[in-house]
């Protein structure tokens, strides 16, 4: 049922084009991706947006609400880059991997404002509304890149799809996380294309590769020499 409540507002249209709320989501979506969302007042928002608090608070009852609203329309954006890419006819697979990759580093980079810390602990089912997002509509488009893949023979097809989707899914879940990344000082988009280029590049050099490769085939690094 949550789930299901999550999903109806992240299919709601998007907003109407009354200047005077596009003049506020502009002001918010300003001051929360540059500050996050505590140290940001409505005072300031209304400043910004040239209205007044009477008028801000008839478009968005509350702070949380205007904030989410600003989560949301990046969230779709995200969604919206990532369609867009994938549907593209004038890239082959490879290309059209790596601009994902490179589109989704960008735009969570651009998050790092909004998916604090003091985020999960001050509008905690915004943050949630993110990891479901995230987890339930972004990873889906990733299996589709996955199935893509393996067609087109760039993929091996001797692992289980749904279980690197799983593996996949639950290393960015419990990695792109505030509190996990705080103690490395790495943003989202750093922290993501380092998890990318170990998923997909390895951590092994071609060298560390090619004696892991014989010790595991059962080699000796002695014997391998000698018969090059």
């Amino acid at each position: 049922m949550k789930t299901q409540r999550v999903f109806k507002v992240l299919n709601s249209p998007a907003p109407s084009d009354d200047p005077t709320r596009g003049r506020i989501l502009e002001a918010a979506r300003e001051h929360f991706l540059r500050l996050g969302f505590s140290p940001v007042t409505t005072e300031a928002i209304a400043s910004a947006a040239g209205v007044s608090k009477a008028t801000l608070y008839r478009h968005f009852p509350s702070k949380e609400r205007l904030f989410r609203e600003i989560v949301l329309e990046v969230l779709r954006e995200i969604e919206a880059g990532i369609d867009t890419l994938i549907n593209s006819r004038g890239r082959n697979f490879i290309e059209k991997l790596a601009a994902i990759l490179s589109f989704m580093g960008i735009e969570l980079s651009k998050m790092s404002g909004l998916a604090t810390l003091e985020m999960q602990r001050n509008a905690p089912a915004v943050w949630k509304e993110v990891e479901t997002f995230r987890r339930e509509r972004i990873f889906a488009k990733l299996k589709r890149i996955l199935e893509e893949g393996r067609a087109s023979g760039v993929f091996r097809d001797d692992l289980n799809q749904d279980f690197l989707i799983l593996v996949y899914a639950t290393i960015i879940q419990e990695v792109m996380n505030p509190a996990t990344l705080v103690p490395f000082s790495l943003s989202f988009g750093e922290a993501f294309r380092m998890i990318i280029t170990m998923m997909v590049e390895g951590i092994l050099t071609e060298k560390g590769r090619a004696r892991f490769l014989s010790r595991s085939a059962g080699i000796s690094p002695k014997k391998s020499r000698s018969q090059r």
